[in-house]
């Protein structure tokens, strides 16, 4: 009897050194988590869509474990733009409405409207469009009252973006109002820590004025965006280099816009920012060497625009499993999380138990045999996940290897003009003829087989050497199809043809 006040000391020590060892490792976690949050921003702000996704699901599940409900809500947002910006809008959506309901995004304001922002874009990208423009009005109103940094930007760009989908409408008078509009919110700003949005904006009214043939003031806002970069000695050029090449593609001064193209490329391999956005670069490159007769030139970088163009969608498969992946791993992890509070409650218990009932041997030996039983089911449970994993890994390889043969034997069949080259086109790619025909009934099959060379990312004088016949033939075939199509005069053809296949229907 007289050792058992000693055993309550050791007891109540040991309680206190294991608490202390556990606000010790959830500072740490909190720290890691702050890191990877940092790390998937910057990955975003590279253009590195599928990494930026990858961290901040890493941080997720650390939030999720220690239930902060700040980081759960900040890691769940980056999740959801990452998801946005790898073309899966509804499960961004679906993400999305998981960080509403965070307790710390209900206090957060801020958060809404930039959950709102991705939820704009997501419910545009699906053609809802008036849903789009309710989220946009959603948060200006939402911010009105508020005169902090952040806000201000969030309302700026929220400005700008309707005054793009003015522009895309060619509603130039309208796209003015909101581009002013989004000015005079800058001009609040510290240009110096606001540069970006500053020359984000003047590119966006460059842009308005080309499209009005104002060519002196579309360069003239050019110029001051990037000034403005030289100012501030921001590096990252690459987009002020792409727009000036773009604008002396448009005046027929080629060597000048070749010259911007190549400095773009340079700029995004040294500041290793992902290529795959900007792969057009090549294909401008090899038009302009076209044009300029350097044929050599012009097969090199038609040969890398197209290696480009099956890695992109090649890395987009991968992306693409592994995000829906996600999806499910979260409704699981939930699962988990949930059993694992239930086991934090149960394990309180028994160190309540301990320090009560200490001197019961029996007591404690059952309470160890019971973690034991424990730690044997959730080893058995992470082996049974790994065979799962591994099973799935197998099966994405497989399936990524026959949508590769589907691809290469279509190509291969266009190549050699082959009768049944269309037939096979239609069997791989099931959508496009219904898509093409929904938007303009009537098309002749001539029509929708030149539509299939072109929506595989051939040029014109390939459509013209593989189908014997002539370049004019084929571009005054080309060109009819986009006046029928309704394709601005900037967009490529290929591009649009890809974006209505894809689209969902309303």
């Amino acid at each position: 009897m007289e050792k058992l006040p000693t055993f309550y000391k050791s007891s109540i020590i040991l309680l206190i050194f294991l608490f202390s060892n556990l606000v010790f490792c959830q500072n740490k976690q909190l720290k890691e988590i702050d890191k990877l949050l940092n790390i998937s921003e910057k990955r975003h702000a590279e253009y590195k869509d599928f990494e930026e996704l990858q961290i901040a699901k890493r941080a997720n599940l650390l939030a999720q474990k220690t239930g902060d409900s700040k980081r759960i809500a900040e890691s769940s947002y980056l999740i959801s733009r990452a998801l946005s910006c790898l073309e899966l809008q509804k499960q961004s959506l679906s993400f999305i409405q998981k960080t509403f309901d965070q307790k710390y995004t209900q206090d957060d304001i801020l958060l809404q409207a930039k959950l709102k922002e991705i939820k704009s874009y997501n419910f545009y990208v699906l053609s809802l469009k008036s849903q789009s423009s309710r989220e946009q009005l959603s948060i200006i109103k939402l911010l009105k009252d508020k005169k902090d940094t952040a806000s201000i930007r969030v309302v700026a760009r929220t400005y700008g973006n309707i005054g793009n989908r003015y522009f895309d409408r060619n509603k130039l008078d309208s796209a003015f109002i909101y581009y002013k509009l989004s000015g005079n919110l800058l001009k609040k700003l510290d240009e110096n820590k606001a540069y970006n949005s500053f020359s984000e904006h003047y590119i966006a009214l460059g842009n308005a004025f080309s499209q009005k043939k104002d060519f002196d003031s579309a360069f003239y806002y050019y110029q001051k965006s990037y000034e403005l970069k030289l100012k501030y000695e921001d590096p990252i050029l690459f987009v002020q280099y792409m727009i000036f090449g773009n604008y002396y593609k448009n005046q027929k001064k080629y060597d000048l816009a070749l010259d911007y193209y190549v400095k773009a490329i340079q700029n995004i391999e040294k500041h290793s920012i992902n290529m795959a956005p900007f792969n057009s670069l090549y294909k401008n490159i090899s038009e302009i060497y076209g044009i300029l007769g350097d044929k050599n030139k012009q097969s090199e970088y038609e040969t890398i625009y197209i290696n480009e163009e099956n890695k992109i969608a090649s890395d987009r498969s991968k992306s693409m499993d592994y995000a829906l992946n996600i999806i499910i791993d979260d409704q699981e992890n939930n699962y988990q999380h949930s059993k694992r509070k239930k086991y934090i409650w149960i394990s309180a218990g028994i160190l309540l138990l301990i320090i009560i009932f200490i001197v019961v041997f029996n007591i404690l030996r059952k309470n160890l045999k019971h973690k034991e039983t424990l730690f044997t089911e959730v080893h058995s449970t992470l082996q049974e996940k790994e065979e799962i994993i591994s099973q799935k890994t197998v099966e994405t390889e497989e399936l990524q290897l026959k949508v590769n043969d589907a691809y290469n034997e279509v190509i291969d069949l266009a190549k050699k003009n082959d009768p049944s080259f269309y037939f096979r086109f239609q069997e791989v790619y099931p959508d496009f003829q219904k898509k093409l025909m929904e938007y303009s009934p009537g098309l002749r099959t001539s029509e929708l087989i030149l539509c299939a060379y072109t929506f595989l990312g051939f040029t014109i004088k390939d459509i013209a050497d593989y189908t014997y016949k002539s370049i004019n033939t084929v571009r005054n075939r080309k060109q009819n199809l986009r006046k029928k199509f309704l394709i601005p005069t900037e967009q490529d053809m290929g591009i649009w043809l890809r974006n209505l296949t894809n689209k969902k229907t309303s």
